[in-house]
């Protein structure tokens, strides 16, 4: 027990010593938000600080530019403990997600974890993890990463997410799949030759309408979301409009219900380009899993945030509330055990993806939140670390899980 205390302590100080590091590199991606798979200076940074605390860095996986891997190995390579690093911004608002404290967040927890592996047995890896936000050719990192087996190794997977509202030890996300419809109409003089035309908006419109009528229908017990916008309808009111796209994008709790949405969505976009004599081109892109719950992995972050002091909602109350939002980090958890905290910086109705939360993430509470993550994150992975039957339980929960999802 002595030993087990000492280790956590020497992890808590040097969670102190680098803060103030950590903060500046939270507050300067903050200043300069670089969007998704374009996030090439705070890759760089965060990926330089795990280098100069020993970390051997791997970047450019998988052909991601902005996309790493930093290990350090102590005294026997296993248990394997991933932490997630995110930095990838929104395009006009910034940090508005608070990615600048999720990445500050898991390099502070891998060089803490990286300071007790001399006497552990274990190997802490940080994953830089770009375009989070879906936008460009590194969208969706982390599906990639888990479908090239990058993670097949690990023992168990943890990040952080700032959020408004009470602190909670994991979060509940749904599936979502990506779809693009694109109508190919003819162009006329819209009063001298309106019937030589074919209207790629009213196609778009009939479909957007179409999707929104099938609402109604969706299975309650699924959590199920369609959302989209009209991207392109035209150049000019006098002019027939021969092209016209659209996004949307269908999201479950239900992993299984996907496709039965997007051939919904399909549907809709045939009919209406049946109905106005327009060409339709459908992409459907590679969608996100709901993520995989690991219990044991919940109660340990729920003492362990409240041996920090931290208000936290008790993990059986968040399991009852309706997923809201979608992440690559499930796929991951599909792979391997693992957890999303979500951390509060800001009061209840402040939301994420707005200017307000992004400059949440400079205010004291902001890195307060970066302290606490990386503290977290590190205590419990010492736990994992130093308790066999706890690691145990962990990957046996997760075996459960995912054999009642096949």
């Amino acid at each position: 027990m002595m030993a087990r205390e000492r280790l956590k302590k020497l992890i808590l100080e040097e969670i102190n010593g680098i803060l103030p590091r950590l903060i500046e590199l939270s507050d300067w991606m903050a200043m300069h938000p670089e969007l998704g798979s374009e996030e090439y200076e705070a890759s760089r940074r965060l990926s330089e600080e795990l280098e100069r605390h020993g970390f051997k860095v791997e970047r450019g996986i998988l052909n991601m530019p902005t996309a790493f891997r930093a290990s350090y190995s102590g005294v026997g390579p296993s248990p394997k403990i991933a932490f997630m690093a995110e930095y990838d911004a929104l395009p006009e608002i910034g940090h508005g997600c608070g990615h600048n404290i999720i990445g500050t967040a898991a390099i502070g927890a891998g060089i803490a974890l990286r300071r007790v592996l001399d006497e552990v047995s274990g190997t802490v890896f940080v994953y830089g993890t770009p375009a989070e936000e879906g936008r460009g050719p590194s969208a969706g990192a982390k599906r990639r990463m888990a479908e090239a087996g990058l993670f097949n190794d690990l023992d168990t997977a943890m990040m952080i997410h700032p959020t408004s509202g009470v602190t909670r030890v994991n979060e509940g996300f749904l599936a979502v799949t990506g779809i693009t419809v694109e109508f190919r109409g003819r162009a006329a003089h819209a009063a001298a030759f309106p019937h030589l035309g074919v209207n790629a908006l009213n196609a778009a419109v009939l479909m957007y309408m179409a999707v929104h009528a099938n609402r109604q229908q969706l299975r309650r017990d699924a959590n199920a979301v369609i959302h989209g916008v009209i991207k392109e309808g035209g150049v000019a009111s006098n002019i027939i409009p021969d092209r016209a796209v659209l996004q949307f994008g269908v999201r479950s709790s239900d992993d299984s219900y996907i496709p039965e949405l997007v051939e919904m969505v399909k549907n809709c976009a045939r009919g209406a380009a049946l109905a106005t004599g327009c060409e339709v081109h459908i992409e459907v892109k590679p969608g996100l899993k709901s993520n995989v719950r690991n219990e044991p992995l919940e109660r340990l972050l729920y003492r362990v945030f409240r041996e920090l002091g931290e208000e936290v909602e008790p993990p059986e109350i968040t399991a009852r509330r309706i997923p809201m939002a979608s992440t690559d980090f499930s796929d991951v958890t599909h792979v391997v055990p693992g957890i999303h905290s979500m951390v509060s910086i800001a009061p209840e109705g402040v939301a994420l993806h707005t200017r307000e939360f992004a400059e949440a993430t400079m205010t004291e509470r902001g890195h307060k939140a970066i302290e606490i993550g990386a503290k977290a994150m590190a205590l419990a992975a010492l736990e994992l670390l130093l308790s066999p039957k706890l690691l145990k339980e962990v990957k046996e929960a997760h075996r459960r899980a995912i054999a009642k999802l096949s």
